[in-house]
């Protein structure tokens, strides 16, 4: 993805197994002027004597810790550079983190959790999709095949200037997606609600440049439509745009990128507007 040349990867301190790093590694194999900027947020409650004491041995062991993950990476000649911070509000601490690091693309392995927790509790991923200054990709799959099959999410309909420019960038990125690998596939899905709103599935593959056999127009609130979509074909990745949100309202209704974030297997890449 040529866009992208600052990586920012989010570690998970609960596990080994880190699936970020996996997919950062694999979009910055053989591109030397991508750079990797490896993240982890960690805090502590404990009573302690000395809160000062613990905050320095707990920086240095998990410092350790990522410094031993990435070196396999480093020995690949690739640019990594790691940041521990301390923070007792680790998902407020990301977009802060990756507007300082100048991030391109910001990479975290999807939680798990219902659409009602994600709705009304506070959880990282909605966090970070409110507030990232970049593209985000959430990752769910532990491997993807040599035949990657990419699903774009479209408003064709919609002649606003914000989803003009997210159905650009959504496909733009889509298509970028699709060429990093040999045999990757691109499809298309545009939900609609009415007849007035049908978009011909013709249409939409020229407006894509695909085959219209992978161009789906389908009836229905979006964030039903594209997990079928998504399922029917066995998406690996679904790209699709998002526009950050403040307040209660988001909070209760997010937008449709959260709202299909629990109900996909795939890999998710979120794009913005800007």
């Amino acid at each position: 993805m040529s866009q992208f040349r600052k990586l920012f990867v989010v570690i998970d301190p609960t596990t080994d197994t880190q699936l970020a790093l996996q997919n950062a590694e694999w979009i910055a194999a053989g591109n030397q002027d991508v750079s990797i900027h490896v993240y982890e947020c960690i805090y502590s409650a404990s009573d302690s004597a000395d809160p000062d004491a613990l905050r320095r041995v707990e920086l240095a062991r998990h410092r350790a810790w990522v410094d031993a993950m990435v070196k396999p990476l480093i020995d690949k000649d690739l640019n990594v550079t790691v940041e521990i911070e301390w923070a007792n509000e680790w998902r407020d601490a990301l977009s802060p983190a990756a507007s300082r690091a100048e991030a391109d693309l910001i990479i975290k392995a999807a939680s798990v959790h219902s659409g009602a927790e994600r709705r009304f509790l506070k959880t990282s991923d909605w966090t970070l999709l409110r507030n990232a200054p970049c593209p985000v990709y959430l990752i769910k799959k532990d491997n993807i095949g040599d035949e990657l099959k990419v699903l774009v999410a479209l408003d064709i309909k919609a002649k606003d200037d914000l989803h003009n420019t997210l159905n650009k960038r959504v496909i733009q990125f889509g298509q970028e997606l699709k060429d990093s690998q040999t045999g990757g596939s691109l499809y298309a899905v545009n939900a609609y609600s009415d007849a007035n709103k049908y978009v011909y599935p013709d249409d939409l593959a020229e407006q894509t440049g695909i085959d219209p056999l992978h161009a789906h127009s389908v009836e229905g609130p979006a964030e039903s439509v594209i997990p079928e979509v998504a399922h029917a074909i066995s998406a690996d990745v679904l790209v699709i745009g998002t526009a950050g949100r403040d307040g209660f309202k988001a909070a209760v209704t997010g937008n449709t990128a959260e709202k299909v974030l629990d109900a996909v297997h795939t890999n998710i890449l979120t794009v913005t507007a800007g």
